[in-house]
């Protein structure tokens, strides 16, 4: 089976050029248009106190007992009819009218009529250098072009097929179903070394901001794609020269155009002006990060999507396995709605984040990179023995890892089942980050004042009790920060009694434009066969839990 490279359009101020979504050509955006300064407004917008009593508070659910859901079928399955689904929301609506809420979210609803464990992966592209100084994914995506040239001969059309002169595995050779392309995301900022040139690109692909980019859709007859956005000549949805736009604007709404699209363009939109949801050319995008905090291996996806649940499941246990109990964690953000998602790797239909640290920006660490390639590589392989269960393939003559889920046909899944032995219950251990408080954030965190003549400097710093304890609890009372007199800021408590802290002292969260403070979450778990969390309800009978959701289109 061939995989000959994948060649897709981008910006060439109003010139078309094919370009191969590889590091070696992808760099040459470097000699992009110039962008605007970094906005000195940034810091001048209202900030929300570091310990305002409005934050959100995260309690984590009290344990129980947890009935299996059974798995949704693997091809299809019955929803219920509108005048069915209709009486179920009055019977709920008439429930929360008697009866005290029990969370925030709703029931779950009927397994989806085509989930997404239930059609192949084909379309994957392996996203470095979204920040332009964490060399680890750049470095990631290169070892794949690389490979690409060892396995194929170097000419992309199949001849030939050559080992890797390392112990280092071939992704072509080891997952020949999967259609799999590299995307150096931010050239011109990995040029220059830095996290951004204007703003944060991992920020910068709401609606709002991606639909006010002009680009060219391209020559369907010619087989070009789109060109993307001349800066020189065009202006944008707000009236503004798209000169004027960030450089990070720009380049996200290429981005888009690549991988998506994420939104339908504004023709195809409603009557009240709300973008629909267009079909994404890219199945799953995996986006690689580093961060200086001690994350470790952490798994990064959004709540509500089967496909990246159980993956996320499947890639814990593989990091766990290799690394230690404490090596790798999952983080999932209670984001189920793709089109509210502001990162790049809500460009595909599946997202998925990999960040490793602690390591330095502008660095490149051995052990880091072999963690980010050892989770990489679990979650190709997931995608890839799920791919040959739907298709009925032959066993791999040359996979002779007995530990591995042999392959099956579509009525049976040997990988599934092999994650319903891993979690009995069918629930992951994960930690969910604190909802989103200020607008083009993730997730929530507990801030700090920045200084009133540069926006990236903080008035506090923090405790060194906090240092390098990602992931380990914070009470109220605790120490916090420390501030120039040496006075000990303590937590107040306003995200929760005890909380978890993420990204603990991140330099990238430093910046206003990403978003300062440290990041907040609590323990959870979520059900992998529906990337749903799993909470308590409080049942007169006992304590019991439940998968719960928000939205019903979670991953569409």
């Amino acid at each position: 089976m061939t995989n000959p490279p994948r060649r897709l359009g981008l910006v060439g101020a109003g010139r078309r050029r094919p370009l191969l979504v590889g590091t070696a050509a992808l760099s040459l955006l470097a000699s992009a248009l110039p962008s605007a300064a970094f906005a000195a407004s940034a810091a001048g917008g209202e900030r929300r106190s570091p310990h305002s009593g409005s934050a959100p508070s995260l309690r984590p659910p009290r344990r129980g007992r947890h009935p299996r859901p059974p798995l949704p079928p693997p091809r299809g399955g019955g929803r219920s009819s509108s005048s069915g689904e209709e009486e179920e929301e009055e019977s709920e609506e008439e429930e929360r009218a008697t009866t005290k809420p029990r969370s925030s979210y709703a029931r779950a609803p009927p397994a989806p009529a085509a989930s997404p464990l239930a059609r192949p992966v084909r379309k994957v592209v392996v996203v470095g250098g979204t920040h332009g100084n964490e060399y680890t994914g750049v470095w990631c995506i290169k070892a794949i072009e690389r490979q690409r040239e060892l396995f194929f001969g170097g000419e992309g059309k199949g001849e030939g097929k050559a080992g890797a002169p390392s112990s280092a595995a071939n992704v072509f050779e080891r997952y020949p179903s999967l259609d799999i392309g590299t995307l150096l995301a931010n050239p011109v900022a990995h040029l220059e070394n830095k996290r951004f040139v204007d703003v944060d690109l991992n920020r910068e692909f709401s609606r709002e901001k991606l639909l006010r980019v002009p680009i060219d859709e391209g020559d369907e007859e010619e087989g070009f794609p789109p060109e993307g956005c001349d800066v020189r000549t065009e202006f944008c949805s707000d009236g503004r020269r798209a000169a004027d736009l960030p450089h990070e604007a720009r380049r996200a709404r290429e981005i888009e155009s690549l991988l998506g699209p994420k939104f339908a363009p504004p023709a195809s939109s409603s009557s009240e002006g709300d973008a629909v949801r267009a079909e994404s050319n890219t199945d799953v995008v995996i986006d690689l990060h580093t961060t200086t905090a001690n994350m470790g291996i952490s798994l990064i996806v959004p709540e509500g999507d089967p496909l990246v649940a159980a993956a996320a499941a499947y890639v814990l246990h593989e990091c766990r396995r290799k690394y230690g109990e404490d090596g790798a964690q999952c983080l999932v953000h209670a984001m189920p709605r793709r089109r509210d998602r502001v990162n790049l790797s809500s460009c595909g239909r599946h997202g998925f984040t990999i960040e490793v640290g602690p390591t330095p920006q502008g660095v490149l660490r051995h052990d880091v990179v072999e963690k980010t390639e050892a989770a990489l590589h679990a979650l190709l392989e997931f995608l890839h023995l799920r791919n040959r269960e739907l298709e009925g393939a032959e066993g791999d003559d040359d996979d002779d890892d007995d530990d591995k889920p042999a392959p099956s046909s579509s009525s049976s899944s040997a990988i599934l089942d092999r994650l319903g032995e891993i979690y009995p219950a069918g629930a992951v251990p994960c930690y969910r980050s604190a909802p989103a408080t200020r607008p083009g954030e993730l997730s929530g965190k507990i801030g700090w004042p920045n200084c009133p003549t540069n926006p990236n400097f903080p008035q506090r710093m923090v405790h060194k009790s906090l240092q390098d304890r990602d992931f380990r609890p914070l009470k109220k009372g605790d120490p916090l920060f420390v501030e120039l007199d040496g006075t000990i800021v303590p937590y107040d408590g306003s995200h929760g009694d005890e909380v978890h802290l993420i990204f603990v002292n991140e330099g990238g969260y430093y910046y206003a434009s990403s978003g300062t403070g440290i990041g907040v979450a609590v323990k959870s778990r979520f059900d992998w066969r529906t990337g749903w969390f799993v909470v308590e309800s409080d049942d007169e009978e006992g304590a019991t839990e439940e998968v719960v959701v928000e939205e019903k289109d979670s991953y569409e």
